[in-house]
């Protein structure tokens, strides 16, 4: 008979990030401790190091980590059949952001040593903007090199996503990402040489 997959794992996981990130909001990462981690999860000292030997800090990285990986697995390569409207990658960022906006505000607004993971989210971001826009270079050459126009456009939203967060707005994602879009894309269209309207 086939093993069932054990699904305790990560829902302790899942316990001990919540817990923590909730925590890290409330007093600063400093003041938290592993029993401060527990008690909120209602798990065992045990159990937590069960999962990370080496305290906060793996749980921490861990989390923002898994963070990460999810963001990558939901922006789509890049395609001639994209849209260049959606070059910029228009919503999956911000959604991203907003339905981890806690993790995200952990990563983006506090000083926990994070970054590593926050240099790592914009890397990202770059490489994908670039890829998309080398879709779209024709003969004519861009006006500044696409890893300047591909980093700029990543800093922007990084920065954006930040602001957003911070200010707990009632704009929606889907209000920012159409934002970032209207405020991109005469910066990309006018490298590239496009005459490409914004809407």
């Amino acid at each position: 008979m086939a093993k069932r997959p054990d699904r305790r794992g990560p829902r302790t996981r899942r316990l001990l990030r919540d817990a923590l990130i909730a925590l890290i909001l409330e007093k600063g990462y400093d003041s938290v401790t592993v029993q401060d981690i527990t008690d909120r999860a209602n798990l065992g000292r045990a159990t937590f190091y069960l999962h990370f030997k080496n305290g906060k800090d793996q749980l921490l990285m861990s989390s923002l980590r898994e963070m990460f990986d999810d963001l990558k697995s939901r922006i789509t390569p890049p395609s001639p059949d994209i849209p260049v409207a959606d070059m910029a990658m228009r919503i999956v960022p911000f959604q991203h952001a907003f339905e981890n906006r806690d993790l995200y505000r952990v990563t983006l607004l506090s000083q926990q040593g994070t970054a590593a993971i926050v240099n790592g989210i914009r890397d990202y971001l770059a490489g994908s903007m670039r890829e998309r826009i080398d879709v779209f270079v024709t003969d004519h050459p861009p006006l500044v090199p696409l890893d300047i126009l591909a980093n700029y456009l990543a800093g922007a939203m990084i920065s954006l996503i930040s602001w957003w967060l911070r200010q707990d707005t009632t704009y929606t994602a889907e209000q920012m990402a159409d934002m970032f879009r209207q405020l991109s894309m005469p910066t990309i269209t006018n490298v590239l040489g496009l005459n490409t309207p914004t809407r």
